[in-house]
C-alpha cells in the first residue's frame, strides 16, 4: 500500500526540530501539555473519527462518573479480559471489573481508580517500542483509507486489523487510538504513532521509546 519503510526515519529526523517548535508555540497558546499539563477532553470523538484521551490520571474514578477519562478505563480494562464496554460511563461492569482487578493485584477492593490501581494496570500493560511519523507524509492515504493530516490521531501496525483500540501510557501520559495504517517497517519497533499521538504522550522529544501499550478487542 505505501513505500515509505526507507524514508520515514529520514522524515521524522529532519522533520522533529520543526515539529518540536511548533508544538512548544501550540503549547504556549494552549497552556501546554508538558507535565503537570494537559488539555481538557471534549467528549467527542477527533473529526476523522479516531477516539484519544491522556486527561486519565487527573481524578480518581469511581461509580456513577462518566467522561473521557472512563472511557480510557473502559478500554483498558478490555485489553486485560475484564469484559468492559467501550464507552465514557462507570457503570456496574465497570465497577466490578475494577474491584476484580484490584483483588488480583492486592489492592483495596473499594472499586476506586486511584494511583495506587492505575500503576497496577500500567504495570500490566506490554512494553514495546513505538516511534512516530507525519510530516512528509500529510495528504496521503493511510493503509486504512483515511487521509493523513497534521490533527490525525492514530497509530500503525504491521498486522491488527484496522479499527482496532489501543490504549497507550507513557511516562504518566495517557491516550488511546485506533490502527488506521501499516508500518513500522523496522525490525524491534511494534507502534508507529501519528505525529498527533506522539505529541500527547510525550514522545516526539525522544523520537523512538518503550511506552506501555494493550490491544483492547
Amino acid at each position: 500500500m505505501r513505500q515509505r519503510a526507507l524514508f520515514r526515519v529520514g522524515a521524522c529526523a529532519l522533520a522533529g526540530l520543526v515539529l518540536l517548535a511548533g508544538a512548544t508555540a501550540a503549547a504556549a497558546q494552549t497552556g501546554g501539555v508538558g507535565a503537570g499539563t494537559s488539555e481538557q477532553p471534549t467528549g467527542q470523538p477527533a473529526a476523522d473519527g479516531t477516539y484519544y484521551d491522556y486527561w486519565f490520571g487527573a481524578r480518581d474514578l469511581r461509580l456513577g462518573m462518566a467522561g473521557e477519562d472512563v472511557k480510557t478505563l473502559n478500554w483498558l480494562l478490555r485489553g486485560l479480559a475484564l469484559g468492559t464496554p467501550f464507552h465514557g460511563s462507570f457503570q456496574s461492569p465497570t465497577d466490578g471489573a475494577v474491584r476484580d482487578f484490584q483483588a488480583s493485584v492486592g489492592v483495596a477492593r473499594d472499586g476506586v481508580v486511584r494511583k495506587s490501581t492505575r500503576k497496577k494496570l500500567a504495570g500490566r500493560m506490554q512494553g514495546q517500542m513505538a516511534s512516530w511519523y507525519g510530516p512528509g507524509f500529510y495528504g496521503n492515504r493511510t493503509a486504512c483509507g483515511q487521509t493523513l493530516t497534521r490533527k490525525t490521531i492514530g497509530v500503525a501496525h504491521k498486522k491488527l486489523p484496522c479499527g482496532s483500540r489501543v490504549v497507550f501510557a507513557y511516562e504518566g501520559r495517557w491516550a488511546r487510538a485506533k490502527v488506521i495504517d501499516r508500518g513500522p517497517f523496522i525490525a524491534g519497533r511494534t507502534w508507529d504513532l501519528t505525529a498527533r499521538l506522539a505529541e500527547r504522550l510525550g514522545t516526539i522529544p525522544v523520537g523512538t521509546a518503550e511506552v506501555k501499550a494493550v490491544v483492547a478487542p
